[in-house]
């Protein structure tokens, strides 16, 4: 710390034995398979490089809303290292990493789900991107609907989502449809990025106990024996 710098309020996150506890039971969380090859799983401190590779493409930055551009290998380390203190009262991450677990388990994507209350529909319940060479997949919009089942829904009891995508964002609002979201041509509103007025299409996701009981279930996948540790 140069003269005349603030202090770090990371280093006293690290030097915490709360966060130390939290970050025990965050890293250690079950990982999901997606497809016998992709796996969802928490984020850990070694992602720090891929995060800012994938965030700072243009093909992912331009679609998405929140992190810096430029996006700075402190960027990346202040958000992974917050992730702990972003789980559900189980100890379950709401925000996940996909892997490409072919490549050394490899981050390929992220997906995010709020524990917010159903009372609060004007921020982003959900968030997520992936890398542009693994798009067309179906990739995202199982891991958007596994999320949405076995965390979103099954243990924070979330019935009621809002979500937001740049209009012309085809792929985002389709997956977001997948999901069963569906758009509010009335609701549509501006969003701020890089200075600039950006339309944004509201998605949202209404959920009666009728209509949990008709949604399709999401199945895990069985991962190759070869990629099981």
């Amino acid at each position: 710390m140069t003269e005349g710098s603030p202090p770090n309020p990371q280093q006293d996150i690290d030097d915490n034995a709360e966060y130390q506890r939290l970050a025990a039971i965050h890293n250690a969380a079950r990982p999901r398979w997606l497809t016998p090859t992709i796996q969802l799983s928490p984020w850990l401190p070694s992602d720090q490089d891929a995060l800012v590779l994938y965030l700072n493409m243009p093909e992912i930055y331009s679609y998405i809303s929140g992190p810096p551009f430029p996006y700075l290998p402190s960027d990346a380390d202040a958000w992974i290292r917050g992730r702990p203190y972003d789980m559900t009262r189980n100890g379950t991450p709401l925000s996940l990493c996909i892997r490409d677990m072919t490549k050394g388990g490899k981050p390929i994507g992220s997906v995010y789900v709020s524990a917010g209350s159903d009372d609060d529909l004007e921020g982003d319940d959900t968030g997520y991107w992936l890398a542009p060479e693994y798009h067309g997949q179906g990739i995202m919009a199982k891991a958007l609907k596994l999320l949405l089942q076995e965390v979103a829904i099954k243990e924070v009891g979330k019935r009621k989502f809002n979500s937001r995508a740049y209009v012309g964002n085809w792929a985002s609002r389709r997956t977001m449809e997948k999901a069963g979201f569906v758009n509010y041509p009335e609701l549509e509103t501006i969003t701020i990025k890089d200075g600039k007025e950006i339309p944004a299409w509201t998605l949202r996701l209404i959920l009666t106990e009728e209509d949990l009981a008709k949604r399709e279930v999401v199945e895990e996948a069985t991962p190759l024996p070869s990629l099981v540790q």
